[in-house]
């Protein structure tokens, strides 16, 4: 369903926007699962295929999330089976995004210190050797041999 077609959520009947939203939570909640596993499954460049659909869903979940919070009477006048179900898919998101939190920071992790290692290696290779040389005589760097490697903890 593109953004375009789609209906703000006080111009849905009650039962139909609990149907709407908990379809969006139930294909949100597949995807966090996906990005999940493929974290787990040490895949992080397959995340990316997802990328498009979590941004699409998460941002239709988040504005019918924002309809209903400012207008109460959009689930108090809808059936409560139907909002029984979108209560146990949201509080099952809500496990998969925490679970999806963690595998998230520990990929950020491991390659924030592949990265780190990769940087020192090179330093260390191209780094001058310091000290006395023949005759006590002081050792000069090699002119012209850049080492620096930069390193942005927020990626």
């Amino acid at each position: 369903m593109s953004e375009t077609n789609r209906m703000p959520a006080g111009e849905l009947a009650p039962a139909a926007l609990m149907d709407r939203m908990l379809g969006v939570a139930e294909q949100l909640s597949d995807v966090i699962d996906r990005e999940t596993a493929f974290l787990q499954a040490c895949q992080p460049l397959k995340i990316g295929e997802l990328h498009e659909q979590k941004i699409r869903l998460a941002n239709e979940y988040a504005m019918d999330v924002r309809a209903v919070t400012l207008r109460k009477d959009l689930i108090d006048q809808a059936p409560a089976e139907k909002v029984a179900k979108l209560k146990a898919a949201m509080t099952k998101l809500d496990a998969l995004l925490k679970v999806n939190e963690v595998a998230l920071g520990g990929a950020k992790s491991v390659s924030e210190r592949l990265l780190k290692s990769v940087a020192n290696a090179v330093s260390e290779k191209k780094a001058p050797t310091l000290g006395y040389g023949r005759n006590a005589a002081i050792t000069r760097p090699a002119a012209g041999v850049p080492t620096a490697i930069a390193h942005d903890s927020c990626v």
